[in-house]
């Protein structure tokens, strides 16, 4: 029988024995050591990295280019009065 603002209560299921279900991680969060910061010194190292070695190697391509040039002109004459000794007036024998 009910009595006002009283309920019936239903007596405590015995608890049985269950599995429980593995814990499924959804998020996993990593705590590393924080990345060292950086300065404009090692970035200007790493922009110019590849750009710089294609860059010197272009000086180095142009300076051997450019010694070649002048020691091959060098061994011969290039103009007419140098093949003639230097000698300016072309009337002379």
């Amino acid at each position: 029988m009910l009595v006002d603002n009283q309920k019936v209560q239903d007596p405590q299921p015995t608890p049985t024995p269950t599995q429980t279900a593995p814990t499924l991680t959804i998020v996993q969060v990593v705590t590393d050591d924080p990345a060292k910061e950086l300065g404009m010194i090692d970035v200007s190292v790493a922009a110019f990295g590849l750009t710089g070695i294609i860059m010197v190697s272009a000086l180095v391509a142009g300076l051997l280019a450019g010694g070649l040039f002048v020691w091959f002109r060098s061994r011969r004459p290039i103009t007419i009065i140098e093949a003639r000794g230097n000698q300016h007036n072309l009337f002379r024998a």
